[in-house]
């Protein structure tokens, strides 16, 4: 990089000011080099003030660390266009200052002092001079001192200088301050500020002045933080409003916000019924307690979770039955089978026996305490488990027998044979020579004797004929059969019973 190349700027707001290859004497450029590197102060103090080129002068005034050296420099500057740059562009606001001074920018030249510098009763008296409000906005936006942005501020009056103020500081609290203004009112550029700001505080002050309804619409359709946007929603009274930004928003979560704070059946149900977001159908759902737009979300919604919302909110039993028994889905089946408005156990019953799903037809049951109900969901039961989980509530003779006696399914009817105590039933269970496995079991429940030595001695399969041997008692029988069964397994039984 070249000694001038600096000052080449590609900032709009700079002239080019130097040529590009200024003539500079060796004499000059030696008396620059004592004037920066030198070790004795005061040889770089009378070096600086030798040089006469403002070339030279005007760029050790915007890079020359030393002050003094700097501004000996700066005061070398006569011409304008330099000054400007000096101005503009030195890396040092006293350089800055100083320059401001000579162009015959006071104010400029004051605020350079006060941006740069810590409060102090010096910069005090130099800050309560300026009164031209354009310094005291670059006061506010630039100051390093908290205090001065915030007395500047106070200043300022005009309008058009705050409005430009808030889109240029940095500091969330000069920009509230400066919208609470009285003299901040337009209400595009409140409008503006509540859409651009990134933070949240500025944007409730810019909203809290906003009186047109349709700007408070258009900023909450897409304002991304919920705070500001519960904010805006409470300060809308105009029920049509509301609704707008419900139905035209793209934001799914400023929907389902605004949901809570509506009450229109009309708009609820449109929404749950043709809004593209499925949570917010459900939002709009939670809300909904027309039994007859509930009944038709249930038959067109594809999503399963706005079904099993819809669902909570029935109270008819018979469309909780309807749903129970043909909804495709297991979570919408069982919300619509615990809904507290089905209880009665006739309905349950109507499900226990015509569901064909076990998951509904089993939560049926456990809502069945009538027998008789049992009794009628045995015979009736679509689902073979269902029926059978039924026969541990019943107690009743004639239905357990006429299991037994149907004999459909072989454990079943033993689950049922192991229920009767009844001696005279189970002998002619036994009689009835269902098969041979109800037989055995038939006959290790009779007590018996004279029939059980009847069985043991005469029965034509050996099995029966065992299960017998082992409930007799009489040693007669038992040596009978030791010495006459045909078959040597039941022979050993009686025998070791005889040995005991």
């Amino acid at each position: 990089m070249g000694l001038f190349d600096r000052f080449k700027k590609s900032d709009k707001k700079e002239k080019k000011l130097i040529p590009d290859n200024p003539e500079i004497e060796d004499e000059e450029l030696r008396l620059k080099e004592i004037a920066i590197n030198h070790k004795d102060r005061l040889e770089r103090a009378q070096a600086a003030d030798k040089i006469s080129n403002e070339f030279l002068a005007l760029d050790m005034a915007k890079t020359v660390k030393d002050r003094a050296i700097r501004l000996i420099a700066a005061n070398k500057l006569k011409d304008e266009d330099l000054l400007m740059d000096a101005a503009l562009n030195s890396q040092f606001f006293d350089v800055r200052s100083f320059a401001w001074e000579r162009l015959g920018e006071n104010n400029k030249s004051i605020a350079e002092i006060v941006i740069n510098t810590k409060k102090n009763s010096h910069v005090d008296e130099i800050f309560n001079k300026i009164v031209d409000e354009e310094t005291l906005k670059w006061i506010a936006i630039e100051a390093v001192d908290k205090r001065y942005r915030t007395r500047a501020l106070n200043k300022i009056d005009d309008a058009g200088i705050l409005y430009d103020l808030v889109f240029k500081s940095n500091d969330s609290s000069i920009k509230k301050a400066a919208i609470l203004k009285d003299s901040f009112v337009s209400e595009d550029i409140l409008k503006k500020v509540a859409i651009e700001d990134k933070d949240e505080g500025v944007k409730k002050i810019a909203i809290g002045k906003i009186k047109n309804e349709d700007s408070l619409v258009l900023i909450a359709q897409n304002e991304d933080n919920a705070k500001v946007r519960s904010f805006i929603f409470d300060k809308i009274n105009n029920p049509e409003n509301l609704k707008h930004i419900i139905l035209d928003s793209k934001k799914a979560d400023v929907k389902t916000e605004l949901i809570n704070k509506i009450t229109d059946s009309d708009l609820l149900a449109k929404i749950a019924l043709e809004d593209n977001d499925n949570i917010v159908r459900s939002e709009a759902v939670k809300k909904i307690t027309d039994e007859e737009i509930l009944i038709k979300i249930i038959s067109t919604e594809k999503d399963r979770f706005v079904r099993q919302i819809a669902v909570k909110n029935i109270n008819n039993p018979k469309e909780l039955i309807k749903i129970a028994l043909n909804d495709d889905d297991q979570f919408v089946r069982n919300h619509a089978i615990s809904n507290s408005a089905l209880a009665d156990e006739k309905d349950f019953k109507y499900l226990a026996i015509n569901s064909i799903h076990e998951d509904v037809a089993s939560e049926a049951l456990n809502h069945i305490n009538d027998e008789n109900d049992f009794i009628d969901i045995l015979k009736n039961a679509k689902l073979t488990s269902i029926r059978k989980n039924t026969l541990d509530n019943i107690s009743d003779l004639e239905t357990l027998i006429r299991i037994i006696l149907s004999n459909e399914d072989e454990e079943f009817s033993l689950k049922a044979l192991d229920k009767i105590k009844v001696e005279k039933c189970l002998i002619k269970i036994y009689e009835q020579n269902i098969s041979e496995n109800i037989s055995i079991r038939a006959i290790s429940l009779i007590r018996n004797q004279k029939y059980l030595g009847e069985v043991a001695r005469n029965d034509s399969s050996w099995k029966v004929r065992e299960a017998a041997t082992k409930k007799v008692v009489s040693r007669k029988v038992l040596k009978e059969i030791s010495n006459n069964d045909e078959n040597e397994y039941v022979r050993n039984i009686a025998k070791k019973k005889l040995k005991l």
